[in-house]
């Protein structure tokens, strides 16, 4: 058999055409889409997920347009702050952008929950029904893990924010904080969680893109809200059915009977216009999204969204809004609830604050920065740590328990290293003189370890060995113990005391034990916020009645009394060296008391170590190496003769040389008791505080 070869025409391609066209696809950008037309083509409810399962349209809730069209690729727009009501469509929104970087392929992405628990539910009851539902897409997971899904392009990673471990080796364009007014304020030590979830996209930079939806909370420690200012504060505008006046839906508008007064003619709007009036610019209506603070940075969007924009015939009725609101009027327990659910805004109740002018006003001339004043016998320093300096103020206590602010600074150094403690040391180790010209060193200190306890507790150790044990230090009068605390902020809601002493072991957010050779005091926060906000609030009320009634103050009447240099008017253009800064008062007054949260609200980003450093000062007086509120008198006659004896003067002398009656005596030594045999007793001159007896 022979194999006959023939030949045949093969029409071989147009290689220019083909090098072109080649070239040609390569060079062609994909066509544009955002968040919300991918979400109509593609997005499905299922059945059991939402109150209307099937198609998604972006029609019947208008406002979520602009919102998830800002989490585009090709959006400029870098951190999205959603603050909302509940259940108005904030998760639904990052779902819809989950499965568009998902199917577009784009990168990697975190969708974080504030517990485990929630974390899990998402990814159950909310992401991978939907994904169920889009076969597409479905088919392009390369695992069906519920927790780490790879596709093509990246990973997405559902996580909780409550453990630091979940972070770790995680890199990601995309992140998605659901709830973050959840989130712990500090996460292992090192910052609010959400601030360590921002970081997990740092290394794109401005590519990378942050959505942040939650219900709002307390005012002042709501993550969200304070994203909200920050952000340009959008707020929906719509226009009115009858005159067209265009307006926000204000609560205050809201009628009893579930019907809105027009903002610019009073017309009487009804619910069922809702779905004309809602329907955006571009898209057959007139509403829009308007932002109210032109200085916020372009790439940071910031919206409101509260009940009453709901969809008609999805969540509350305008008539349920208004009965909600009457009821939480009649009963104000339900007035935070109401607020933060339906209103979609952070509850702010009742509060007990400081004005800190008010405050810098109690400043006593003659008596200067630095300088330990007549009454104050003994030193302690509270310490608080940032990341790059200590803060510390020192304080000086007498009988009845009062309190002077001697000396407020801040010293440089790193907390991340052992070298980075030495100009504390240095501080520490210090002396102040009296007005006497006696120098005095600090009795104990309390250093809060903060966000490096770990470090902290190893710079204690290597001091004293043992949190709460002493040194010597060298007053060049002799030697005095110097007791140092490494100390630990307890629970608000569980603070009943002031000072708590260590537990054998001392456990962080990360579950891993600290410090378990040293000692971690515990500080009962609140208690000694409350202490110094009332001494505070009774010198306020107490000059002010002085001043109306045209008395003199009774200085000796205040427990806690700061320096006022010089006297007179604030210079800010040549500052008197022996008061205190403004700025200190301002930290001093930073935390108010809100009486229905029960608890202290230091707002987002505001300066508060003066009062930190305060609190762990007088926990220091407080603590055994002091206990300032058990030293008897005499105890107080003896440092009183130690720091701050009687002189006599010299014309004193004179007169008692000169003195023609032959009167004279001779001194009678200062606390000199006679034994039994009435022999008198020369007291020995002992350093440092002894609790038996408390020598000197």
């Amino acid at each position: 058999m022979s194999l006959e070869l023939a030949a045949f025409d093969v029409p071989m391609p147009d290689p220019t055409a083909l090098v072109c066209g080649a070239w040609e696809r390569a060079w062609t950008l994909p066509e544009r889409i955002d968040v919300s037309d991918w979400a109509d083509d593609n997005r499905v409810i299922a059945k059991g997920a939402g109150a209307e399962p099937g198609d998604w349209k972006t029609d019947r809730h208008p406002p979520l347009r602009e919102i998830m069209n800002c989490l585009s690729e090709h959006s400029p727009v870098r951190l999205v702050d959603f603050m909302k009501s509940a259940q108005i469509g904030a998760t639904e929104i990052g779902i819809n952008w989950a499965g568009y970087v998902i199917d577009l392929g784009l990168d990697s992405m975190i969708v974080a929950q504030p517990v485990k628990d929630l974390a899990r539910s998402w990814a159950t009851s909310k992401f991978d029904p939907a994904i169920v539902e889009m076969p597409e897409l479905l088919g392009k997971m390369a695992t069906d893990n519920t927790l780490e899904k790879r596709y093509p392009g990246g990973t997405l990673w559902v996580i909780w924010a409550n453990s630091s471990k979940q972070l770790r080796q995680r890199t990601a364009r995309y992140i998605f904080m659901d709830e973050v007014d959840e989130y712990p304020r500090d996460l292992g030590g090192q910052g609010p969680a959400d601030q360590q979830l921002a970081a997990r996209g740092m290394s794109y930079g401005d590519r990378a893109r942050i959505y942040r939806a939650c219900t709002p909370t307390i005012a002042g420690r709501s993550a969200i809200d304070a994203g909200f200012r920050e952000g340009d504060q959008r707020y929906y505008h719509v226009h009115c059915p009858h005159c067209d006046g265009e307006q926000v839906l204000e609560i205050e508008r809201l009628q009893p009977n579930g019907t809105f007064a027009c903002a610019v003619s009073g017309c009487i709007i009804d619910e069922h216009h809702k779905t004309a009036m809602f329907r955006e610019v571009g898209h057959g209506g007139t509403a829009r999204w308007v932002p109210h603070n032109a200085e916020a940075p372009a790439w940071h969007r910031s919206y409101h969204l509260w009940a009453a924009y709901a969809p008609l015939g999805l969540g509350l009725s305008w008539k349920d809004i208004a009965d909600q609101r009457a009821e939480a009027e009649r009963n104000p327990d339900l007035l935070p609830g109401f607020q933060n659910l339906v209103q979609g805004i952070a509850f702010e109740g009742a509060r007990q604050e400081q004005d800190h002018e008010a405050v810098q006003a109690l400043g006593e001339a003659g008596v200067h920065l630095g300088t330990v004043p007549p009454g104050g016998l003994i030193l302690t320093a509270g310490v608080d740590l940032g990341h790059d300096r200590f803060f510390i103020t020192v304080q000086a206590v007498g009988r009845g328990q009062r309190r002077w602010t001697v000396d407020y600074q801040t010293v440089d150094g790193d907390p991340t290293l052992p070298s980075g403690y030495d100009a504390l040391d240095t501080f520490l180790k210090g002396t102040w003189k009296t007005v006497g010209g006696i120098e005095m060193a600090i009795t104990a200190v309390a250093i809060d370890g903060g966000n490096w306890t770990e470090m902290v507790a190893q710079y204690v150790k290597r001091l004293v060995s043992q949190s709460g044990g002493y040194r010597l230090i060298n007053t060049g009068r002799g030697y005095q113990k110097q007791t140092v605390y490494l100390v630990r902020g307890r629970s608000e809601k569980a603070s009943e005391r002031a000072v708590y002493r260590p537990k054998k072991t001392e456990v962080n957010e990360r579950e891993k034990t600290i410090a378990r050779t040293v000692g971690v005091w515990g500080v009962g926060g609140s208690v000694l916020k409350t202490m110094i906000h009332g001494w505070l609030s009774a010198a306020v009320a107490e000059k002010a009645r002085a001043e109306q009634a045209g008395e003199p103050e009774d200085f000796d009447s205040r427990m806690l009394r700061f320096p006022g240099g010089h006297g007179g008017p604030v210079d800010v253009g040549s500052p008197d060296p022996g008061r205190l800064p403004e700025s200190y008062y301002k930290g001093l007054t930073a935390e108010y008391y809100d009486l229905d949260a029960g608890t202290w609200i230091r707002p987002k980003g505001v300066y508060n170590e003066p009062l930190d450093t305060a609190v762990y000062a007088v926990w220091a007086s407080l603590a055994p190496a002091v206990k300032a509120d058990m030293i008897r008198e005499s105890q107080w006659d003896a440092l009183e003769a130690q720091y701050q004896p009687a002189v006599i003067g010299l014309f004193d002398q004179a007169l008692a040389a000169n003195d023609s009656r032959e009167t004279q005596k001779e001194p009678t030594p200062v606390h000199a008791p006679t034994d039994s045999r009435g022999t008198q007793q020369v007291r020995r001159e002992r350093t440092g505080l002894a609790r038996d007896g408390w020598g000197l």
